[in-house]
Parts: structure tokens; C-alpha cells; sequence
């Protein structure tokens, strides 16, 4: 089987999973919001805002490196050097989440109280602390695998922390929001604290509610990481036994992963002070400002003053949910690249390395185009259908902001699969610069515009746009310079643009006059169903899709081959 075939059947099998994975999170997030409010995602998202920056420098670094380094060493049948290779990452691993974990603890309530302006977040953020060490434990086995080109303990071992995820953590926070609230209907108490009214109950409790159901998290990640153990115990490709730790392969995974942990950790705090800014321009508003803005979900909600910041970020929280759905399932896409682009570009195969990196950036632009779309001509339905009767103040308030971010998701994702190649490549200190300069111009722009009373959380979609896109140019620069690859405009760019107007554009008119079912499920069931086939229709009568190129996963399953 060739490079680019595998690619597809190995993006295709993370692509399905990233699907699966996404669609397990929203049927997590959605209910969960009903239980615990958007006051509760606001805490919800505090604890994930600390997470992210740590578990990216982990997750980024370590399994790009252990993926590259191991299919190195299968190249040259070295069965010694990945046994030990193996041995070395797995102490590795474990010492990387350990610190991780720690620091999140320690940083906890300075964060919480100081930059989060939210201390009862607190308790989130403790909850989330373990699944740091248990994520970087799996991903030793994940990356590890990744670099014999097999996908399935990465999409199993994510399915499974999904759907735990989602059982424990809609169990914790149900049970521990009834029975609070059950208690303080009983007694007029929450936690031994006399209370005189619902919205301080509630203040009370769902700083409580939301930390059981984000524990569900770091029981997920535990599981998952079990997992994996079992599936290396039974499948071990190297089965060499008695292996010797080197320090040789820790230094080796320390050298690779340096450059790649220094990138992720620029981008991760400016991921940080991204979300940071949004928050601390929210700071800069009258909360009378505030409440004038979001009335309509705030007198439904029956929030607190004291709790209005923490609520409109949580309703940013509750649109970015959505906006992330498209970058989250593309990304598959670009970690399938960085085995097979970095095996063409090491054999020096320019004509296998071009068509790969053509391949990744057009596949990327068409699943964001049409995704984002697809959201995007769907955001009032989506809402209705998930929150209208668990969260009416979701729908009244998210429409807008969901729309807008899902038209942006292609810049996300292009970026996203730009930084991945220059990866590939074996440049990951030239992703840095475009990191540190989009960064600081989100959160410029997020000072300038969030705090701004006519634009407030939209800011935060310009200001995404605008810093992704201009990454998304630098590493593609970067890229063909260090590659020597032409990337074709017209069929990674042009077409996927013209195709995604004609379709949103079409759709768009058809959604004002046309109503398929009065049942909301049904109709976005049936427009999504259309919208698709006239999305692929476009792409084969513009030749961007090739018939080949679909249906190369048909040949290899009838030749026996194992990808």
C-alpha cells in the first residue's frame, strides 16, 4: 500500500472516531448544561482553561515524537531499539503527567481567584487535575502505535473516555444537583449554610454539581488508560522481552520532543491568555451593562449578580462547544499526516510529498467548509433541538455566536493542519513565531472588541478568524520553503471556497422557504442529508474529489492489506 493510501484509510478510521467522539461530548455537554446552568459551565469552563495550556504541552509533544521516532526505528527492523524505545517512553510519560498534574493543583487558586475572577471554580479544577496524569500515561501507548500507522488504540481508547465521560459524568452531576436541591427544599440549607432564596441555593450548589460531573472526566481518561495497558499486554508488535532501559531513547525523545513541547507550550499560553482576555474584558464591563445585553437569558436563568461574568462566559463556552466540533473531527487529518509526511519527506519522495500535503490541505478545507456549514445554516435548530426545553436561554442567546464561529471553523482547521506538517517535517521551532504573533493579536483584538459594549462576545469570533488565519499563511510559507512543495491554490483553496458558497448560499435559500418536517430532529436529519450529497456533487463536478481517491479504501480491503 502506498503513502497516500494509507493516509486516507488511516485518517478515515480517526476521522470516523473524531465523529463519533464529538457527537458522544455534545449528548455530554448538552444535558449537562441543563443540570448545572450555564453559571455551571461558566466554572465548567475555568477548570478547562487551566487544563488545556498543560495537557496540550503534553499531549502536542510527547506522542508526535514517540510516533516519529518509533517509525524510524520499524523502518530499520530495529526491534530492540522500540522495545526499549517503549520502556523509556512509558517512565517518561508518567513523570510528564505527574508534573502536569501537580502544577495544575498548585496554580489552582491563583487562577481561579486572580485571573478567573471566579473562585468557586476551584473545586472544577480539582476534579480535572488527575485526568492530566492518566491522559499522558495513554498517550505513551497512543503515539507509540500511531507510529507503526495503527490507529485503533488511539479511536478505541478516545471512544471509551467519551462514552464514560459522558455515563459518570451526567450521573455525578444529576445525583449531586438532586440531592442538594432536595436537601435545601427540605431544610433551607445547602451544605450547612441557611439560605433565603432559589438563585442563592443555587449559587451555591452548582459550583458542587459541576465538579462531580467534570470528575466523570478524569474517571473517563483512568479507563481509557486501562485500556490501552490491556491491549499492549496482547499486542505487543515488538515482543521483545527482558528489555533494558536506555538512557540513549529518553534522550532521543527529549531532543525530538523539546522543540514540539516549547511550541505547544507558546501556544498553549496563548491559548491561555486568549481565554484570559476574553474574561478580563468581560471584567471591564458594568454589570449593568451586562445584564442590559443578555437580559433575555439572564431573568430566565434567574442569575445572581455576583455570578453575571461567570454566566455570559458560559454561554461563550456553550457556542465555542459547537465551533469546535469541526476543528476537533479535521484534526484527525493532520496526526495522520505526521507519519506519512515525515516517511515521504525523509526517503526524499517530492512527488509522494507533494501529493500528501496537497491531499491534507484540501481534504481539510472541504470537511471544515462543509461542516462549518452545515452549523452554521443549522444553529437555531441545533439549539431548539438540544436546549429549548432543558436551557431556553442557550437558544436565545447562542444562535448568533454559533452561526459566526462555525463560518470561521475552516481557518481553525487550516491552521491546525498547517502546523502538523511543518511538524512533520522536522520544524517544529518555525510554528513558534506564528503562534506567539497570532496570539498576541487575539488578544489585542479580544481588549479591543469583548470589552466593547456593541460587539462583547462576538470579539472573540473576529478576533479567532483573524489570529488563525494569519498562522494558517505563516506555516504554509514556512512550509513550502523548507519542503520545496507547490501547493495547488486553485484545488486546495479556490475550489473548496467556491464550492462552500454555492452550497451555503443554496442551502440558505432553501432553509427560508422550504420546511422538510415539523419534527426539528427530522428536518435537520433530512437538510443535512441533502446539503451533503449537493456538497459532494459540487466536489466531483469541480474534480477536487477523485474517484480514485475514495474508493482506494475498497481496493485495500479487497487486496487484504492491513494499514
Amino acid at each position: 500500500m502506498n503513502l497516500k493510501s494509507k493516509y486516507i484509510s488511516s485518517a478515515l478510521l480517526l476521522l470516523i472516531t473524531s465523529i463519533i467522539v464529538k457527537l458522544i461530548g455534545a449528548f455530554y455537554k448538552i444535558p449537562l448544561t441543563a443540570y448545572i446552568g450555564a453559571v455551571g459551565r461558566g466554572y465548567f469552563g475555568v477548570a478547562y482553561n487551566l487544563c488545556l495550556p498543560i495537557h496540550a504541552v503534553i499531549m502536542g509533544a510527547f506522542p508526535v515524537a514517540i510516533s516519529k521516532i518509533t517509525a524510524k526505528y520499524k523502518a530499520q527492523e530495529n526491534k530492540e531499539a522500540l522495545g526499549a524505545l517503549k520502556k523509556s517512553a512509558d517512565k517518561l510519560f508518567f513523570a510528564a503527567g505527574l508534573i502536569g498534574m501537580s502544577l495544575m493543583l498548585i496554580l489552582s487558586k491563583p487562577y481561579c481567584d486572580l485571573i478567573a475572577s471566579s473562585p468557586k471554580s476551584i473545586y472544577c479544577v480539582f476534579a480535572l487535575a488527575p485526568s492530566i496524569l492518566f491522559s499522558s500515561l495513554a498517550a505513551s501507548y497512543r503515539g507509540y502505535y500511531e507510529g507503526f500507522m495503527n490507529m485503533r488504540p488511539t479511536s478505541v481508547s478516545q471512544t471509551i473516555e467519551a462514552v464514560f465521560k459522558l455515563v459518570f459524568g451526567l450521573a455525578f452531576a444529576k445525583l449531586s444537583m438532586a440531592y442538594l436541591f432536595n436537601n435545601y427544599s427540605a431544610t433551607g440549607m445547602v451544605l450547612s449554610r441557611a439560605v433565603s432564596s432559589d438563585e442563592e441555593a443555587l449559587s451555591l450548589i452548582y459550583p458542587i454539581s459541576s465538579a462531580a460531573a467534570i470528575f466523570g472526566v478524569s474517571f473517563g481518561c483512568f479507563l481509557s488508560y486501562i485500556y490501552v495497558l490491556i491491549y499492549h499486554r496482547i499486542n505487543n508488535p515488538v515482543g521483545v522481552k527482558n528489555i533494558v532501559r536506555s538512557d540513549k531513547y529518553s534522550r532521543e525523545l527529549l531532543s525530538f520532543s523539546f522543540p514540539i513541547m516549547f511550541s505547544c507550550a507558546v501556544q498553549s499560553v496563548f491559548q491561555f491568555l486568549d481565554t484570559a482576555s476574553v474574561q478580563a474584558a468581560l471584567g471591564l464591563i458594568s454589570t449593568e451593562d451586562l445584564r442590559a445585553a443578555y437580559s433575555g437569558g439572564l431573568t430566565i436563568a434567574k442569575t445572581a449578580n455576583e455570578d453575571v461574568v461567570s454566566y455570559v462566559h458560559g454561554i461563550l463556552s456553550s457556542a465555542i462547544d459547537f465551533k469546535n466540533l469541526v476543528p476537533g473531527i479535521t484534526m484527525a487529518l493532520g496526526v495522520c499526516a505526521v507519519p506519512a509526511v515525515s516517511s515521504a519527506f525523509e526517503s526524499k519522495n517530492k512527488e509522494h510529498l507533494q501529493s500528501l500535503i496537497n491531499s491534507v490541505y484540501k481534504y481539510t478545507a472541504l470537511l471544515s467548509m462543509a461542516g462549518g456549514i452545515i452549523i452554521a445554516l443549522n444553529s437555531k435548530s441545533i439549539l431548539e433541538l438540544f436546549y429549548s426545553n432543558s436551557a431556553p436561554d442557550i437558544v436565545v442567546l447562542c444562535e448568533g455566536l454559533v452561526k459566526w464561529f462555525a463560518l470561521s471553523v475552516p481557518f481553525y482547521s487550516l491552521a491546525s493542519a498547517s502546523v502538523f506538517c511543518v511538524q512533520a517535517v522536522g520544524a517544529p521551532k518555525k510554528t513558534i513565531a506564528p503562534y506567539v504573533v497570532s496570539g498576541i493579536i487575539r488578544v489585542i483584538l479580544n481588549i479591543l472588541l469583548v470589552s466593547n459594549e456593541n460587539y462583547i462576545l462576538f470579539g472573540n469570533v473576529i478576533s479567532g478568524a483573524v489570529g488563525y488565519f494569519f498562522m494558517f499563511l505563516w506555516n504554509t510559507k514556512t512550509l513550502k520553503r523548507i519542503s520545496g512543495v507547490k501547493i495547488s491554490k486553485t484545488n486546495a483553496y479556490l475550489k473548496p471556497t467556491i464550492i462552500g458558497l454555492l452550497s451555503f448560499f443554496s442551502f440558505n435559500y432553501i432553509l427560508e422557504i422550504v420546511n422538510f418536517s415539523k419534527n426539528s430532529a427530522i428536518n435537520l436529519l433530512i437538510g443535512t442529508t441533502l446539503f451533503g450529497a449537493f456538497f459532494c456533487m459540487l466536489c466531483f463536478l469541480f474534480k477536487v474529489l477523485i474517484f480514485n481517491d475514495v474508493f482506494c479504501l475498497f481496493k485495500i480491503k479487497k487486496n487484504g492489506l492491513n494499514t
